[in-house]
């Protein structure tokens, strides 16, 4: 019988098989289909991916540094073999935190690195969460990201540049300054772009929202027209939208504090029922379906803890004329009684 240790580094030895092979530049595109069925048959397999495409990056980094140079020097002059493996095993478990069982299923991808790459290739290292994780990943260049649930980002930092992609969910980012190397982050055609500030990107059902806790921001969309295409600078405490379309609104003085979820709980100000529920639907371990599209602009002041997203949803009948319908799926519908307005504002709150 396996136990929970074997399947962990099981898990870990397909993942450095699998970045080997994507890497190599021999990969078909039936080994790349092959490959996101495996990542996506399983979180762990995403993240054990993300965590062996780190390692990798940040050996880049341990390359080019002194001990890298020393080290490759070693290799190159036969020197004594133990004394190499003692120095990727003092240096890599203190680097990364890997535990003694999944050490050896590593070891191979480490001296393969630095026996066969003159020049490290550069792989974004993928972070992701399930239902109501939330994560905090601290990146090579000091910048510190509180991942939300259901998140999904790449990064991609080099000494030339500091790129991350959110591809879902909502991120917090604590950057590290570096006035020669802007910071950048891109949620669909949206891009923000900081020397070392504080500030939240929410990827809505409809939009990307962002949100400054402090410092300075400067936001871009891409717009249908270029020559139409603006930029806007936020400064602590304000936030702004953006669509497919460009700014959706103007720069506005958050009601609720940018990055307050990391404290394990959601509040919201007049705003749409949609993001609200997709909000939600990233915490609860049931889908929240919202049934007619009268719903989805109904403005709504609420803050609850995560924890309490079941007594939200049995309280929404007594706050406003809609029935909320547990179906034997494990779906749950919220429907009107009838129409609501878009315009309409309702508020309540769980302590």
């Amino acid at each position: 019988m396996n136990t929970a240790k074997d399947i962990e580094s099981q898990i870990a030895n397909s993942a450095h098989e699998w970045l080997i092979k994507i890497t190599s530049g021999a990969a078909t595109d039936s080994d790349i289909d092959a490959f996101e069925a495996w990542r996506e048959e399983n979180p762990e397999h995403g993240i054990a991916y993300a965590n062996a495409s780190q390692i990798w990056n940040e050996l880049g980094v341990l390359a080019r540094s002194p001990q890298g140079e020393n080290l490759r020097k070693s290799v190159d002059e036969s020197l004594e073999k133990q004394s190499i493996f003692a120095f990727f095993s003092h240096s890599i478990k203190q680097r990364f935190g890997i535990p003694h069982y999944a050490f050896a299923s590593v070891a191979a991808l480490l001296l393969l690195f630095f026996l066969i790459q003159t020049t490290p290739p550069h792989v974004p290292v993928l972070y992701q969460t399930t239902t109501s994780e939330v994560r905090e990943i601290s990146l090579a260049d000091g910048t510190i990201v509180t991942l939300g649930p259901l998140s999904r980002i790449e990064v991609d930092i080099t000494d030339e540049g500091r790129n991350i992609s959110l591809q879902e969910g909502q991120a917090f980012f604590d950057v590290a300054k570096n006035p020669e190397n802007p910071f950048y982050v891109k949620a669909q055609d949206t891009t923000v772009r900081v020397l070392g500030t504080k500030f939240d990107v929410h990827f809505g059902p409809k939009d990307i929202t962002v949100g400054v806790l402090e410092g300075l921001v400067q936001v871009t969309p891409k717009q249908p027209k270029e020559e139409l295409q603006e930029s806007k600078l936020l400064t602590a405490g304000q936030i702004v939208s953006t669509s497919a379309e460009g700014f959706t609104n103007d720069i506005t003085v958050a009601q609720i504090k940018p990055g307050s979820w990391r404290e394990g709980r959601l509040a919201y100000k007049e705003i749409e029922f949609s993001k609200v529920i997709a909000d939600a639907n990233r915490y609860y371990s049931r889908k929240i379906v919202l049934e007619d599209d009268s719903l989805e602009n109904v403005h709504i002041t609420t803050s609850f803890d995560v924890e309490q997203i079941d007594i939200f949803l049995k309280s929404l009948p007594e706050i406003f004329k809609v029935d909320v319908v547990y179906l034997p799926s494990g779906d749950i519908i919220i429907k009107p009684l009838k129409k609501q307005k878009a315009s309409q504002n309702l508020a309540f709150k769980f302590h």
